[in-house]
């Protein structure tokens, strides 16, 4: 019991004389996004949002954050004919997926040197629109997993530049959640793929 008392104690007095600071934000910014294993190309779009900068050590920051996000891909889809040559496409045309997503991320901000850091952490993604109908019957699975990694610099006035990419896990159909087909392979994912460049503001 004394070993106990003694330990929370010290985490009492470590709070205590800890500078936590609490600061709300706004993020916006350019998305540059792909759909891995399709020949899409890169679709810019954007995104927007607000976060709360908890800073609990003079080199670490925990940031919640709250994001609405645009995504997807753009180019020419081809149809191919089994009954002439497979090669050779009998159609094509072009198409502008979107997909849109309510994002909520833990972020992980160390600094590296002064003004400069690192953010690293992971998000769940909840679909929120989409324009697939359009060019598909196919409907993009409800939620995605995703990883992020960036660097960021903080202006003297305040204002931050910074700059991410993020991976999903999930396929974008939700295929390697709940598959039905006895030939999908995981390496055939359609995953989330965007760079974001934008700037940041702690008020």
């Amino acid at each position: 019991m004394k070993k106990i008392a003694l330990l929370i104690a010290c985490f009492l007095g470590i709070a205590a004389t800890a500078q936590v600071t609490v600061k709300p934000g706004i993020r916006a910014g350019l998305n540059l996004s792909t759909l891995t294993n399709t020949n899409l190309d890169t679709k810019a779009d954007f995104y927007v949002g607000g976060f709360v900068a908890i800073k609990l050590a003079k080199f670490y920051t925990l940031q919640p954050e709250v994001n609405y996000t645009r995504q997807g891909g753009k180019g020419t889809i081809y149809e191919y004919s089994n009954d002439f040559d497979p090669v050779v496409p009998i159609y094509s045309r072009e198409v502008d997926y979107s997909i849109q997503y309510v994002s909520l991320g833990i972020m992980n901000k160390f600094n590296i040197i002064k003004d400069f850091h690192a953010t690293v952490g992971p998000t769940i993604e909840f679909r929120v629109g989409d324009n697939f109908r359009d060019y598909t019957s196919e409907r993009p699975y409800d939620m995605d997993f995703g990883f992020n990694i960036g660097l960021g610099y903080t202006l003297p006035m305040g204002l931050t530049v910074e700059a991410r990419y993020k991976t999903g896990f999930v396929d974008i159909f939700g295929r390697n959640i709940d598959d039905d087909d006895d030939n999908y392979q995981t390496d055939d994912a359609r995953l989330n793929s965007v760079l974001q460049f934008g700037v940041s503001y702690a008020f």
